[in-house]
């Protein structure tokens, strides 16, 4: 199982990817047949699969039903920093590869980091840094993101950077009403903390952290088992593999396909509804 090794530089490169991400932030399915003669379990069966999906995305999607989902729009631009380059590189390009099956633009050379993915030791110590040298422009989500973001303990921690209406405008034009928001990713960042991810190959690593940068699942949640966000509490043997499971691909699918300016519920209902047509039924 290959890990991840950690190079040198690490403070430069830690500068210079900030920045120019701060740059950014301040510029801007097989079917079963079931017997004619006993339909009342088929009905049964189809609601506990409504149930369960629901449950994947409200544990995948923010805890306020009110507040609209955010997601990336457009390029996207990964760099990974912290580990050996070959390995930074495979970690960024699975992450490109994933985004340009949501209809993003990945990674285009000398583009401006807009996902910054670090890999340190002294995790708490590299987020106490960056809140204190950027508390303006990394609270722009809310100053309780950024505490829970320096606070954390998690193996993996992460903070996103939010235009409120990245996919259009808030207002209707000659008119004093609102128009829904439509938030857009501006930045993530996403921090690994090297001494906690144990002998998670770089495959699962990058998998995890592609989610957490495209997705932006809320803190504090119980993960299901059934997605890749819950591999640091498994309780499994080492060399067992975790990858992407099928509701996570599906999740984003539906996340990237639903209505920007549509209404919190409204979305996840979106996304259920096209988990439930990207998933075989079992």
């Amino acid at each position: 199982m290959r890990t991840a090794k950690f190079c040198h530089g690490f403070a430069f490169r830690l500068q210079i990817a900030t920045f120019c991400m701060l740059a950014v932030i301040l510029g801007t399915a097989s079917s079963a047949q079931v017997p004619a003669a006993t339909p009342a379990p088929d009905i049964v069966v189809q609601g506990e699969r409504e149930q369960a999906l629901q449950a994947f995305v409200a544990s995948m999607t923010n805890p306020d039903r009110s507040r609209q989902l955010a997601r990336w729009s457009g390029r996207v631009c990964p760099t990974v920093i912290g580990i050996d380059p070959t390995q930074a590189s495979e970690m960024a390009t699975r992450i490109s590869d994933i985004a340009a099956t949501l209809h993003l633009r990945p990674k285009a050379k000398g583009c401006l980091t807009t996902m910054l993915i670090i890999v340190d030791n002294d995790a708490s110590g590299v987020a106490a840094s960056l809140a204190q040298r950027f508390p303006i422009s990394l609270r722009k989500d809310g100053q309780g993101r950024l505490n829970r973001f320096v606070a954390s303990k998690r193996p993996v921690r992460w903070l996103s950077v939010t235009n409120r209406c990245g996919f259009g405008g808030c207002f209707l034009s000659n008119s004093r009403l609102h128009h829904a928001e439509s938030p857009a990713f501006q930045a993530v960042i996403v921090l690994v903390d090297g001494q906690q991810i144990g002998k998670l190959s770089l495959a699962a690593l990058s998998d995890y952290v592609a989610l957490v940068a495209l997705a932006n699942p809320p803190f504090g949640k119980t993960w299901p088992s059934t997605s890749i966000m819950s591999v640091f509490d498994r309780q499994s043997p080492d060399g067992t593999p975790a990858r992407l499971s099928e509701k996570d691909m599906a999740f984003l699918k539906g996340l990237y396909a639903s209505r920007a300016d549509g209404l919190g519920q409204s979305q996840r209902s979106s996304i259920v509804a096209r988990m439930k047509k990207e998933l075989p039924r079992n």
